[in-house]
Protein backbone atom coordinates (compact mmCIF):
# COMPACT_ATOMS: atom_id res chain seq x y z
CA UNK A 1 0.00 0.00 0.00
CA UNK A 2 3.00 2.33 0.44
CA UNK A 3 3.38 2.62 -3.34
CA UNK A 4 -0.22 3.87 -3.60
CA UNK A 5 0.33 7.13 -1.68
CA UNK A 6 2.72 8.59 -4.29
CA UNK A 7 0.23 7.68 -7.02
CA UNK A 8 -2.57 9.50 -5.19
CA UNK A 9 -0.38 12.55 -4.78
CA UNK A 10 0.66 12.38 -8.43
CA UNK A 11 -2.96 12.13 -9.57
CA UNK A 12 -4.04 15.02 -7.34
CA UNK A 13 -1.14 17.19 -8.46
CA UNK A 14 -1.96 16.56 -12.11
CA UNK A 15 -5.65 17.23 -11.54
CA UNK A 16 -5.00 20.32 -9.49
CA UNK A 17 -1.89 21.59 -11.28
CA UNK A 18 -0.97 25.20 -10.79
CA UNK A 19 -1.22 27.82 -13.48
CA UNK A 20 0.76 31.03 -13.04
CA UNK A 21 -0.86 33.01 -15.83
CA UNK A 22 -2.35 36.24 -14.39
CA UNK A 23 -4.52 37.02 -17.41
CA UNK A 24 -6.76 33.97 -16.74
CA UNK A 25 -8.88 36.03 -14.34
CA UNK A 26 -10.74 39.06 -15.64
CA UNK A 27 -11.96 40.00 -12.14
CA UNK A 28 -15.35 38.39 -12.58
CA UNK A 29 -15.65 35.43 -10.22
CA UNK A 30 -19.18 34.19 -10.76
CA UNK A 31 -19.65 30.53 -9.93
CA UNK A 32 -21.05 28.40 -12.73
CA UNK A 33 -24.11 26.63 -11.30
CA UNK A 34 -23.72 23.80 -13.84
CA UNK A 35 -20.76 22.56 -11.76
CA UNK A 36 -22.79 22.17 -8.56
CA UNK A 37 -23.15 18.52 -7.60
CA UNK A 38 -20.92 15.45 -7.58
CA UNK A 39 -18.76 14.26 -10.47
CA UNK A 40 -16.96 10.91 -10.78
CA UNK A 41 -13.97 9.53 -12.65
CA UNK A 42 -12.79 5.91 -12.65
CA UNK A 43 -9.65 4.43 -14.17
CA UNK A 44 -8.10 0.98 -13.97
CA UNK A 45 -4.38 0.77 -14.69
CA UNK A 46 -2.12 -2.24 -14.13
CA UNK A 47 -4.33 -3.76 -11.44
CA UNK A 48 -4.94 -0.49 -9.61
CA UNK A 49 -8.39 1.09 -9.61
CA UNK A 50 -8.63 4.85 -9.16
CA UNK A 51 -12.02 6.26 -8.21
CA UNK A 52 -12.32 10.03 -7.85
CA UNK A 53 -15.34 12.03 -6.73
CA UNK A 54 -15.37 15.83 -6.86
CA UNK A 55 -18.29 17.60 -5.19
CA UNK A 56 -18.94 21.28 -5.88
CA UNK A 57 -21.26 22.91 -3.33
CA UNK A 58 -23.33 26.02 -4.02
CA UNK A 59 -21.50 27.92 -1.24
CA UNK A 60 -18.19 27.80 -3.20
CA UNK A 61 -16.77 24.90 -1.19
CA UNK A 62 -16.12 21.34 -2.26
CA UNK A 63 -14.57 17.99 -1.48
CA UNK A 64 -12.19 15.91 -3.58
CA UNK A 65 -12.25 12.23 -2.60
CA UNK A 66 -9.79 9.74 -4.08
CA UNK A 67 -10.10 6.00 -3.56
CA UNK A 68 -7.39 3.64 -4.77
CA UNK A 69 -7.72 -0.14 -4.67
CA UNK A 70 -4.71 -2.40 -5.19
CA UNK A 71 -4.31 -6.06 -4.23
CA UNK A 72 -7.63 -6.00 -2.39
CA UNK A 73 -6.61 -3.05 -0.20
CA UNK A 74 -8.39 0.27 -0.50
CA UNK A 75 -7.04 3.64 0.59
CA UNK A 76 -9.26 6.72 0.64
CA UNK A 77 -8.22 10.36 0.95
CA UNK A 78 -10.40 13.48 1.03
CA UNK A 79 -9.45 17.10 0.67
CA UNK A 80 -11.64 20.18 1.10
CA UNK A 81 -11.34 23.10 -1.31
CA UNK A 82 -12.94 26.38 -2.33
CA UNK A 83 -13.79 27.11 -5.95
CA UNK A 84 -14.81 29.85 -8.35
CA UNK A 85 -15.19 30.26 -12.09
CA UNK A 86 -14.51 33.02 -14.56
CA UNK A 87 -15.31 32.32 -18.19
CA UNK A 88 -13.96 28.83 -18.90
CA UNK A 89 -11.47 28.95 -16.00
CA UNK A 90 -12.03 27.00 -12.79
CA UNK A 91 -10.02 28.12 -9.76
CA UNK A 92 -9.58 25.58 -6.99
CA UNK A 93 -7.86 26.43 -3.70
CA UNK A 94 -6.95 23.84 -1.07
CA UNK A 95 -5.48 24.65 2.32
CA UNK A 96 -2.14 23.00 1.45
CA UNK A 97 -1.50 24.21 -2.10
CA UNK A 98 -1.52 27.45 -4.09
CA UNK A 99 -4.66 28.10 -6.14
CA UNK A 100 -4.96 26.00 -9.30
CA UNK A 101 -6.50 27.48 -12.42
CA UNK A 102 -7.86 24.89 -14.82
CA UNK A 103 -9.79 25.11 -18.08
CA UNK A 104 -13.18 23.42 -17.94
CA UNK A 105 -16.33 22.78 -19.91
CA UNK A 106 -19.66 21.15 -19.05
CA UNK A 107 -21.67 19.33 -21.70
CA UNK A 108 -24.72 17.47 -20.43
CA UNK A 109 -23.53 15.18 -17.66
CA UNK A 110 -19.82 15.44 -18.64
CA UNK A 111 -17.29 17.76 -17.02
CA UNK A 112 -14.00 18.11 -18.89
CA UNK A 113 -11.06 19.59 -17.00
CA UNK A 114 -7.77 20.42 -18.71
CA UNK A 115 -4.67 21.40 -16.76
CA UNK A 116 -1.91 23.72 -17.96
CA UNK A 117 0.04 20.76 -19.36
CA UNK A 118 -2.88 19.68 -21.54
CA UNK A 119 -3.79 16.67 -19.35
CA UNK A 120 -7.54 16.09 -19.81
CA UNK A 121 -9.83 14.49 -17.22
CA UNK A 122 -13.47 13.73 -18.07
CA UNK A 123 -15.86 13.25 -15.15
CA UNK A 124 -19.50 12.16 -15.18
CA UNK A 125 -22.18 13.81 -13.03
CA UNK A 126 -23.89 11.53 -10.53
Amino acid sequence: MKSIKPLVLLFLSVLLSVSCNDDDDNGSDVNDSSLIGSWEFTEVDEGEEFFVTITFNSNSTGVLTTEITFDGETETESENFTWSTSGNKLTIKTSNEPASILTYSVSGNRLTITDEDGFVTVLTKV
